[in-house]
């Protein structure tokens, strides 16, 4: 007696050919197990022989989230870039003293070593204040080595420009230094106010210079610098070559000159309150407050607020509101990197190695590039 299998365990329908079976199915031994059968009608899916699928998740997922939240950062703050570049003009205000609004008395400062910059960021203020209608007096915040001759300059006259343009009083508040290119901006004030403690004076150019030629002549370096064909000054004061009269006559005129306008801007500013020939103070010296006083330099010994009191006098105000005109932060300064002072800023990729020491390119350029300053270098 023969033993039936069930028909549907061993029917195989002959039109769908043989396939193989899908990818990853395992029936053990060839043979041993074979595949369970489709139903009708049905084909298997085709044959598949290329490498398994990737599983995704893990590290690249969280590369991915790091670089998308990177990216955010990065919108996020160019518009903040955006929003702050755009409203810098308008800066802010800090009130200093409550009073009335509509008779301010702005306070506008004037700090570090003067250079193009910090007299653009001075004009700027001073349009600021200038525009206020409310502001009836003024008083110029001054603490100040000195610096550039063209800058300090340009500062004195914008404080000149002020005055003539709102007719209102201008006073000069003096805080550690006033010295050199600091005095210069001040003449242009109205009142002169130093502090106990302050510095001012320095009266003079200078245009610092370093020879080099006996030390190249040890080491056999040689300067052959190319200059145009009768433009014999050209490269006049050249480090690399021995100091001669023809050259250091040229540059003295230039200092000279620049030296005599400084004292027509002491004269002119402070005319009968000098005590003494301008020649006889306009020697470079450094000068404390009580001497600057009884040579005729300021009018007072005091402090801003003493400062402030006189503009108000003089302004006829009996309540003012006393306003600090500043500029917002830009983005570079809040991360410490002001790209309108990338010059003040030493740089590690540039300069010299000095006994090991490296010495940054700003540094060399302010001592060994000839540079007219109005500045005290002790």
């Amino acid at each position: 007696m023969t033993q039936q299998l069930p028909p549907a365990q061993n029917s195989v329908d002959p039109s769908s050919g043989f396939m193989p079976p899908p990818p990853g199915a395992n029936f053990g031994p060839p043979g041993m197990f074979p595949p369970p059968p489709l139903p009708p009608g049905m084909r298997p899916p085709p044959p598949f022989f290329g490498p398994p699928p990737r599983r995704r998740g893990g590290w690249r997922t969280f590369f991915t989230i790091v670089l998308l939240v990177a990216l955010g950062f990065s919108v996020v703050m160019n518009f903040a870039l955006l929003a702050m570049r755009g409203s810098e003009l308008s800066g802010q205000q800090q009130t200093i003293q409550s009073g009335d609004p509509t008779t301010e008395i702005a306070v506008v400062p004037l700090e570090g070593e003067i250079n193009s910059t910090v007299a653009a960021k001075f004009d700027r203020l001073m349009t600021r204040a200038e525009a206020d209608g409310n502001v009836k007096a003024m008083v110029v915040r001054i603490n100040t080595p000195g610096g550039e001759v063209t800058a300090s300059d340009e500062i004195y006259q914008r404080i000149a420009l002020y005055k003539s343009r709102k007719q209102v009083p201008v006073v000069i508040s003096m805080g550690a230094m006033a010295t050199s290119g600091g005095y210069y901006a001040a003449c242009a004030g109205d009142h002169l106010v130093a502090e106990h403690t302050t510095l001012t004076g320095n009266i003079g150019v200078l245009m610092p210079r370093f020879n080099l030629s006996k030390l190249a002549d040890k080491y056999g370096v040689e300067e052959n610098t190319i200059v145009a064909t009768g433009a014999t000054y050209k490269n006049a004061g050249s480090m690399f070559a021995p100091p001669n009269p023809r050259d250091d006559a040229y540059l003295q005129a230039i200092i000279d000159s620049a030296f005599t306008r400084f004292k027509k801007v002491v004269s002119k500013g402070r005319g009968n309150a000098l005590k003494l020939k301008i020649e006889q103070i306009a020697d470079g010296r450094v000068y404390t407050s009580e001497r600057a006083l009884s040579e005729g330099l300021v009018d007072s010994v005091g402090y801003l607020d003493d400062a402030c009191q006189y503009a108000a006098t003089t302004a006829h105000i009996a309540k003012p509101q006393i306003v600090r005109f500043e500029e917002k932060l830009s983005i570079f300064q809040l991360f410490g990197d002001d790209s309108e002072a990338m010059h003040l800023v030493p740089s590690a990729s540039s300069g010299v190695s000095v006994n090991g020491v490296k010495v940054d390119q700003n540094t060399l350029d302010r001592f060994l590039r000839p540079r007219l300053l109005y500045q005290w270098m002790p």
